[in-house]
């Protein structure tokens, strides 16, 4: 793949009243195979007797796989300039994380240069594959075979298949609710929660869909597994209600990745709690076998 593509310009595949969007939040949040309008993306470079125009990268804030966490990452190879008679370009940008300098994610872009430091970018792919990694946690809940399931949801949605990813997702979240429900269980039996809870929750187990099982349950969930105050159930429940060919692609992958981030954020602070709770009662009994 060449860095100046010789393909005359066509007409751009975007909404003309999409709003631009910087540099900076197309590299971090745009799926691969997605165009889109791009502010402030190049700038004059000036040289002997001509001008040509440069990328204007920015430091993104990127999922460490190393570092195992949101780090900052900086443009690590050399910043091409174009001709400025070119309107269409390649660009190979690769960035590299600035804690552990190991992890690096390439791209693989397509410019088209417009006026004012403007342009349409498309991504046709990433590396490592756009998104953060699904926690091992999550994929242990879900078992093996669904396991496989939950993956593909996640490469749908990195691919931006939205209606696909959606329905990966909520198969998996259909078939392992009570899974999900016995987790949640543990930790109410572990923290002394109400009964009542613990009891709404056993007959949730006893029903066949989630949209049943979330009729059963009133009482509040600990505070601890709550979402900016939010009850992730009911969270997921709004997201797996919606009818899958009742909404358009765009809006069943911002669904889809909902449903993703709402399960891992729950899993973890159940796993959270347990180890606490474990750490907490193992620093009691020191205590008393001191007296």
């Amino acid at each position: 793949m060449s860095d100046v593509d010789t393909t005359p310009p066509e007409k751009d595949e975007i909404n003309p009243a999409e709003e631009p969007i910087s540099l900076r939040e197309f590299l971090e949040r745009t799926h691969p195979s997605v165009q889109k309008p791009v502010n402030g993306a190049w700038e004059i470079e000036a040289s002997v007797g001509s001008r040509r125009r440069k990328l204007t990268y920015p430091e993104i804030r990127l999922h460490c796989r190393d570092c195992q966490g949101e780090r900052t990452f900086r443009l690590a190879n050399r910043n091409e300039s174009w001709m400025w008679e070119t309107q269409i370009c390649n660009a190979h940008p690769i960035f590299r994380c600035g804690d552990c300098n190991l992890q690096s994610k390439q791209y693989a872009l397509r410019v088209v240069f417009k006026g004012e430091g403007d342009a349409s970018l498309y991504k046709y792919g990433e590396h490592p594959a756009f998104g953060i990694p699904v926690p091992n946690r999550v994929l242990r809940l879900v078992g093996n075979e669904d396991a496989a399931l939950f993956l593909k949801g996640r490469q749908c949605e990195n691919l931006g298949y939205g209606i696909a990813a959606f329905a990966y997702y909520r198969r998996v979240v259909e078939n392992h609710k009570n899974e999900l429900f016995e987790e949640i269980i543990k930790v109410c039996e572990t923290l002394g929660t109400s009964g009542e809870l613990i009891k709404e929750l056993k007959a949730a187990q006893k029903e066949i869909s989630f949209s049943k099982s979330m009729e059963k349950i009133k009482t509040a969930l600990p505070h601890g597994l709550l979402i900016d105050g939010h009850n992730p159930l009911n969270a997921l429940h709004g997201a797996l209600s919606v009818g899958l060919h009742a909404e358009s692609d765009e809006n069943c992958l911002a669904n889809a990745q909902a449903v993703r981030l709402v399960l891992s954020e729950l899993v973890e602070r159940i796993a959270l709690l347990k180890q606490e709770n474990k750490q907490l009662s193992a620093a009691v009994h020191r205590l008393l076998s001191k007296r």
